[in-house]
């Protein structure tokens, strides 16, 4: 068992190989720079460092900012019009799909997802997004209107113009890195902004193929640029820039409330998308053998390392020993091993702090007498993982119903009435997701208009499309990545009125 949750370096391709053996550098007007400081790059299978990256400072950050100011109002992006742009977008995704193999391998050996999802999800996904944000550089359009002005002022016209917001910084977590960062660089470049990446010390990797690929795509100097390191030192000195317009974050709730203020004070644009602590709901009358696979890989996919996971599972009474039966076969049906090994479902949690973090929960259920299932037994690994588990007979108050614990736990709880499910579904600081199951259009869309969250999935456990935005309500943020609303939100108004 113990091989099965190590990492086979050796089946790496020798581009893989060179991402984890480059020298660690920043990436600041389209050159590399070297790093002063370096911070260890750690194998979540094997806890075992294989390689390094740069320990950004605020003078990283500052240098970066400047770079990016410097392009914004230079020549050769500002000429490059919205065709132009749409053009780069294309390029870039098209390198990205060259590339995936490659980038889901580093992505794989950094953050510990498995092969499978690092690049059908987290790399296909990246580029789906940059193709869909492609388009919309040219369909970014102003108004014109007549307006009456004061006697004698002559014929007037009132006309506004979408111009890009400025300078974004953009930091990002450590779960799906290399599509976090599509969901933040994407509308952003779409709307003619540019951008400092900050990406999470823990999964900085594929950032630096993302620069590669910046460079073939064609990319101006100072449009993108990427500084690593850590969130207190890089990621503090980014958000608190004057020179940067907006910054644009993913993350955890207490992170982004930081973040918030440091952006309030310095009065930039903000978007936020923070945790999460999303119920899934399946009533009498569903499909019970999708709605039993959806809540599990809603849980488990990421090995729960998701902001939208699905971590708690609300039954009605009348299919609840049904549906714990099933729960309990599918459990051992999860298969647990390093991401570069086949027939994996999940891999280890990103750290050793995580999985710490994760199984104190599981270990307070014990304790506390609730029904603990878990999985494949993970005894004996090196590395960072923890079995997919279930907990039954939490009540309201409990840790495991409270708190993000962002792993592959899922809390079961029964139900009889929708007034009283409704109630404890919005029981919580989060709003950020649900999902729920029921052959009854008229109940599911009657419960998905009473939930207070930004997104509602309906017989699916859901998953991102670039065309539809996400974020969430309450303690989950504000703002919203992904869709319209997140060009949107990279653009500000300006008014021209004109005599004629």
């Amino acid at each position: 068992m113990a091989d099965r949750l190590v990492h086979d370096i050796s089946v790496l391709s020798r581009e893989a190989r060179a991402a984890l053996d480059r020298e660690p550098a920043f990436f600041i007007d389209g050159e590399w720079h070297a790093a002063r400081s370096i911070l260890p790059v750690i194998d979540p299978s094997s806890g075992e460092q294989i390689g390094r990256i740069g320990a950004g400072s605020s003078a990283e950050i500052d240098a970066a900012v400047s770079a990016a100011s410097a392009a914004l109002s230079g020549a050769a992006w500002r000429r490059m019009g919205p065709v132009g742009r749409e053009r780069l977008l294309l390029r870039l995704a098209e390198l990205i799909e060259t590339k995936a193999e490659t980038i889901a391998q580093v992505e794989t050996v950094d953050n510990g997802m498995p092969g499978w999802f690092a690049r059908d999800l987290d790399t296909m996904g990246a580029a789906q997004t940059y193709r869909y944000y492609a388009g919309w550089p040219s369909k970014l359009t102003g108004k014109t209107m007549d307006v009456s002005g004061p006697p004698g002022w002559g014929k007037l016209i009132g006309m506004t113009r979408r111009e890009p917001v400025g300078v974004v910084g953009a930091i990002i977590p450590w779960n799906v890195p290399f599509m976090m960062a599509a969901w933040k660089l994407a509308p952003a470049l779409a709307a003619g902004c540019t951008i400092v990446l900050k990406p999470a010390e823990d999964t900085s990797l594929s950032a630096m193929l993302l620069a590669d690929l910046i460079v073939e795509a064609g990319f101006p100097p100072g449009v993108v640029n990427i500084v690593s390191g850590r969130g207190p030192e890089a990621g503090e000195a980014l958000a608190a820039h004057p020179g940067v317009a907006k910054i644009s974050f993913t993350g955890s709730t207490a992170t982004g409330r930081h973040i918030g203020e440091i952006a309030g004070r310095n009065l930039k644009k903000v978007t936020l998308e923070l945790g999460g602590k999303s119920p899934t709901i399946i009533f009498d009358d569903a499909d019970l053998e999708k709605a039993v696979v959806g809540a599990a890989n809603a849980i488990f996919l990421n090995s729960g390392q998701v902001c939208v996971a699905g971590s708690r599972l609300y039954v009605q009474a009348g299919a609840y020993e049904d549906v714990m039966a099933r729960l309990a076969a599918h459990l051992p049906t999860v298969t647990v091993g390093a991401g570069l090994g086949q027939g994996n479902f999940m891999g280890p949690l990103v750290s050793d702090k995580q999985r710490q973090r994760v199984r104190s929960y599981i270990d307070r259920a014990v304790a506390d007498g609730l029904t603990v299932l878990q999985g494949q037994s993970v005894a004996g690994s090196k590395g960072y993982f923890v079995s997919p588990t279930i907990v039954a007979g939490a009540d309201a108050t409990h840790p495991v119903t409270c708190e993000e614990i962002f792993g592959p736990v899922l809390s079961v709880y029964r139900f009889d009435d929708t007034t009283d499910l409704i109630a404890a579904a919005n029981d919580t600081e989060y709003g950020l997701a649900a999902s729920l199951w029921s052959r009854s259009v008229e109940r599911a869309f009657s419960v998905a208009e009473a939930l207070q969250c930004g997104k509602v999935s309906i017989n699916n456990p859901g998953f991102p499309y670039p065309g539809l935005p996400e974020g969430g309500y309450k303690a989950s943020g504000f703002g919203r990545d992904l869709g319209a609303d997140a060009v949107e939100q990279n653009l500000q108004s300006k008014t021209i009125l004109l005599t004629v």
